[in-house]
């Protein structure tokens, strides 16, 4: 992301939706209560591994991620979720989207421009 932004990534090729954000950093391994680093290391934790979309108009509902180091610092994690999600399916109507971690968290919020946009993929992504 651009300015501090997060960075996420949406990917509909699939038989699911993956949703990924890069760079997640400050995690806690909620299983022990302890924090993960963000620099080199080992895989992470079962018990920081959770992640969860959303938005303005819904609550995160955490599930496993599967996360990999990113390049510069932090992580690289991933979800999978059914099109049918419902919060995704609410996006075009969100003011902002985020996908919530047991670390930092930032959201990205989101005008018409984007609204419009993520209108057409959700749509697309949804076969509608």
């Amino acid at each position: 992301g651009e300015g501090g932004a997060p960075s996420f990534r949406f990917d509909c090729t699939g038989p699911d939706l993956a949703v990924t954000q890069f760079g997640v950093t400050r995690l806690l391994d909620i299983r022990k209560n302890e924090p993960v680093a963000d620099s080199a290391g080992s895989a992470l934790p079962e018990g920081a591994a959770l992640m969860g979309l959303a938005t303005d108009k819904s609550e995160p509902n955490l599930v496993p991620a599967s996360a990999v180091r990113n390049a510069t610092l932090g992580w690289d994690m991933t979800i999978r979720l059914p099109k049918t999600d419902p919060t995704f399916a609410g996006l075009p109507r969100a003011k902002f989207v985020t996908l919530f971690t047991t670390g930092f968290t930032l959201a990205a919020t989101l005008d018409k421009a984007d609204r419009r946009i993520i209108a057409a993929f959700v749509r697309q992504c949804r076969g509608e």
